[in-house]
């Protein structure tokens, strides 16, 4: 009969090998996983795209080839997770027994109302971090679990375990549908986040509830102003999460807000049962840069989605108030690549149509008015020596036109403003405007005021009132620029444009560019984030000469923002100077 003696030996000698095991096995998981070579990719406030490219989980920058796995919470769940090819962990961060005798201030992987869970977030984190690669996406459900477990991330951190993306949620605005105000405390999560891990990518979100009955019902423009009020002067990359089924109806709002930083993208998710349509994905993908979006949907959706979205030759649909990106310009491309073309007319006047280019680029249409005396002015596209054509007739022609292209729209006639923007409402209600728009004309402001222009402040409130999805492109009277854009021209015209919710491209002359003061693109660039200048040769054209320094003086500046709406001989005699320099 063995002794009590030699059992307790021999039982604690099998707990010593246990615990040693376990020990060697977590080391070798450690030493073993799969490497992460870029340093500057493979830290927790990286891109999860460029740290997805590096390490070969994905062939280039696009948010649609980032899969995601829903509530890997419990152990087994998270090992589901980590045996899939998912290349993201979405996990719900909670506390233990949180508003009960027994809480304990421990973070647990639990989606509410769930409190208990056999899964701690310091054992998720370890397990994650030493078998996967997979980047992490941690939505907390509680302010209490917050600060502990930022805790726990920078102990990980500072121990070189944390090798990759880490984004952390929380919903912290009230959003669509929601009557009562059930989201984190915005003010703590946002500073806990800043003083305990400011290098993760912060997802703040809104509350949301779809409602079958009220399928119209989407974001406010309150709301994406709060959430850009909360984050707009934070350092870190954001991302946030929109739910996508209520996301084309307010696709104004969102492409404002992806306009005020190049740190912001989109995370559009859907509910289990939200009945998401493929064309409004397609839409949101058309009308931007491809990493600028990720995309948490269910199947069958995501595959619907994805086999549309990578097919090269489908149409696509361009919202009216988008930039030239990704429409005619890369992201970060070249200016100079977007073409200024003007379309000629044939034909009598009734049967008079619109002959284009046959090259993809930005078609300028001069507009004037016929008819201005009668009781129903009608838009008229100016071409010199060619007959007019009605601006609807033009844009209806233009709609049909294949290809990447944009519009134009140069009031020339101040009278001509506010039934060209009548006629862009309504053939953009129907459909028929399927690309960007910039309406634009030389205004009277201030220190700029002359007569025959189109009232400054009259250019801005008919765009509001009557089409406000169009970028502005304002430009000051040749006849006040003989000394240059000076101090007050630009400082008037900024007064004027401060607070606009639209881009604003605004239009210089190379003539007077060279001639004015260090400063003048940068000044106006730095307006706002959505801001672009166009620079042009002078309406009454002398030479390539007159204008050369201008341009050059502009390009020195920045490639990206800054457009050239140029003659064809212009072009030509700028892009040889280019490519010399």
């Amino acid at each position: 009969m063995v002794s009590r003696k030699c059992i307790l030996i021999g039982g604690t000698s099998v707990v010593l090998l246990v615990a040693i095991t376990a020990v060697v096995v977590f080391t070798l998981l450690w030493s073993t996983q799969p490497g992460c070579v870029q340093d500057s990719v493979c830290r927790p406030d990286a891109d999860m795209l460029d740290y997805l490219l590096s390490t070969g989980q994905i062939s280039r920058r696009d948010g649609l080839l980032v899969t995601w796995y829903h509530a890997a919470n419990s152990q087994k769940e998270m090992e589901a997770a980590l045996k899939s090819n998912i290349l993201a962990l979405e996990a719900d961060v909670n506390v233990e027994g949180l508003h009960t005798a027994n809480e304990t201030g421990v973070p647990i992987m639990a989606h509410p109302p769930a409190i208990y869970s056999d899964n701690t977030l310091q054992n998720w984190l370890e397990v994650v971090l030493a078998s996967s690669q997979k980047s992490i996406k941690l939505d907390f459900k509680s302010i209490k679990a917050v600060g502990p477990s930022l805790d726990l991330l920078r102990q990980l951190t500072e121990a070189g375990k944390v090798q990759r993306p880490v984004w952390i949620n929380a919903d912290i605005v009230k959003g669509p549908n929601v009557p009562i105000s059930i989201e984190i405390n915005a003010t703590q999560f946002l500073a806990l986040a800043q003083e305990k891990y400011p290098e993760a990518t912060l997802s703040p979100g809104w509350t949301t509830l779809y409602v079958p009955q009220l399928p119209t019902v989407t974001y406010t423009q309150a709301m994406v102003e709060k959430m850009q009020e909360l984050v707009g002067t934070l350092p870190q990359r954001v991302t946030f999460p929109v739910r996508a089924v209520m996301a084309r109806a307010a696709w104004p709002l969102f492409s404002w807000l992806l306009g005020q930083s190049d740190r912001y993208s989109l995370t559009l998710w859907q509910g289990s049962s939200d009945p998401v349509s493929v064309d409004d994905l397609l839409y949101i993908r058309d009308n931007t840069a491809v990493h600028q979006i990720y995309y948490d949907l269910f199947e069958p959706v995501l595959s619907q989605f994805k086999e549309l979205a990578l097919n090269d030759t489908r149409k696509r649909i361009y919202y009216t108030g988008s930039s030239l990106v990704p429409v005619l310009q890369s992201p970060g491309g070249d200016g100079l690549d977007v073409e200024w073309l003007v379309p000629k007319v044939s034909g009598r006047e009734r049967t008079a149509t619109i002959i284009f280019p046959d090259r993809e680029g930005m078609i300028l249409l001069n507009v004037g008015l016929q008819g201005s005396t009668a009781g129903n002015p009608v838009p008229v596209v100016l071409v010199s020596g060619g007959p007019v054509l009605m601006l609807e007739s033009c844009l209806l022609q233009l709609a049909t036109r294949p290809g990447h292209w944009a519009v134009h729209v140069n009031i020339v006639d101040p009278a001509a403003l506010r039934p060209s923007l009548n006629t862009l409402a309504h053939l953009s209600s129907l459909g028929n405007l399927p690309r960007p728009v910039w309406v634009g004309a030389t205004v009277s402001h201030g220190s700029f005021v002359a007569p025959g222009h189109v009232i400054g402040q009259e250019l801005l409130t008919a765009v509001a009132e009557i089409f406000p999805h169009v970028t502005v492109a304002p430009g000051w009277p040749e006849e006040v620029l003989g000394s240059g854009y000076t101090e007050q021209l630009l400082t008037d015209m900024l007064e004027l444009c401060q607070g606009l919710r639209q881009p604003v491209s605004f239009q210089l002359q190379a003539g007077p560019l060279s001639q004015s003061m260090a400063g003048v693109v940068n000044r106006l660039l730095a307006s706002s984030p959505q801001a672009t200048v166009t620079v042009h040769d002078s309406l009454a054209r002398s030479s390539y000469a007159t204008v050369r320094a201008g341009l050059l003086k502009a390009r020195a500046l920045d490639k990206t923002r800054v457009y050239y709406r140029l003659s064809q001989e212009y072009r030509k005699d700028f892009l040889a100077d280019v490519s010399r320099n």
